[in-house]
This record gives C-alpha cells, structure tokens and sequence, in this order.
C-alpha cells in the first residue's frame, strides 16, 4: 500500500531541490514522477499543474527562452 502523503511530500521537495540545484536530473523523469503521483491521487490536478509550470519556468529562466 502507497502512503500518498509521503509520495506527495516527496514529489513538492523533488520539485524545489530541481529549482534550486545546478544539477538537473532528467526533465521528462521528474514529469513522469508528478503524473504517476496525480494518477495515484497523491496530487490534485491544480497541484500537477503548479509544479510542472515551476519546472518550465525554472528551465526557461536559465535559458534565457
């Protein structure tokens, strides 16, 4: 059994760790860990969104787009 509460709080850190490190695992690894916690329930959509758009706005940032 999935603890939802755990799975959700890790997912919020992964995302701020992502915001603030320089190393950058893989984008599309880390959107696939937020859709399997919104599948799951862990997340509500509004919450999949808000951290999907902090990654693109983080990414674009950095790269000047």
């Amino acid at each position: 059994m999935m603890n939802k509460k755990c799975i959700k709080e890790t997912i919020f850190d992964l995302v701020n760790q992502w915001c603030l490190a320089d190393y950058k695992p893989d984008l599309p690894w880390i959107r696939g860990q937020i859709s399997f916690a919104h599948m799951i329930g862990a997340i509500t959509l509004s919450e999949k969104d808000e951290l999907i758009k902090r990654l693109y706005e983080v990414k674009e940032g950095e790269y000047g787009k």
